[in-house]
């Protein structure tokens, strides 16, 4: 690897650690270079601004799941057991890959930037394999054939109705252990018996 590229993957860890303890309007560019090793100028030469660099580590977690993430529809595997394990899996991207510190400071910067939301929210939280995997379970005539992108949010929906909203405004705590596995099956009874096709 070379020294740039050591330069630019060092400052985006620090950065993400600043982003993490202190939120986006409080992270100060100063700590990232001194976290970094890397002068101030060092820093602005590979991102001109807070909000960039902020972009950026949200871009480069998201790119890292996506490379990561991708769901095989298997015939010859019960339905439930398939979208149990999918769901399981999501619920450790959410909480082990972003963190929900890392997701109070990006719904709060939606929040406070309309903007931000609007450039980053289809790249950030795409689900790109789930509905590549609901597109292939109405193939095999699993589930109803309906709008992929419908089915899609409906699940999404779900899935952070338990998993994320509630933990999010901090009216329940994170989702651990047995609660865990009960949510997941929630999540996953529920949408079936709406949309899983009866042999």
């Amino acid at each position: 690897m070379k020294q740039t590229e050591r330069k630019h993957l060092a400052i985006i860890e620090a950065a993400k650690a600043e982003f993490i303890e202190h939120g986006f309007v409080a992270a100060n560019m100063d700590r990232i270079s001194l976290v970094a090793e890397v002068s101030k100028r060092t820093l602005y030469r590979h991102f001109d601004s807070k909000e960039t660099l902020f972009i950026s580590v949200l871009r480069i977690i998201q790119e890292s799941v996506n490379e990561n993430v991708q769901y095989q529809f298997d015939q010859e595997k019960p339905l439930k057991a398939q979208l149990v394990e999918i769901t399981r899996h999501e619920v450790d991207v959410l909480y082990n890959t972003y963190g929900m510190s890392l997701s109070r400071i990006i719904v709060m910067e939606f929040i406070r930037q309309p903007e931000l939301a609007k450039n980053l929210v289809k790249d950030l939280y795409s689900t790109n394999a789930i509905a590549e995997w609901f597109k292939l379970a109405i193939e095999a005539k699993a589930i109803v054939d309906k709008d992929v992108s419908l089915l899609t949010n409906i699940y999404t929906s779900l899935f952070q109705g338990l998993f994320f909203w509630p933990q999010m405004m901090e009216l329940a705590p994170l989702c651990e252990g047995e609660k865990v596995e009960e949510n997941i099956n929630t999540v996953v009874d529920v949408f079936l018996t709406s949309f899983a096709l009866k042999k």
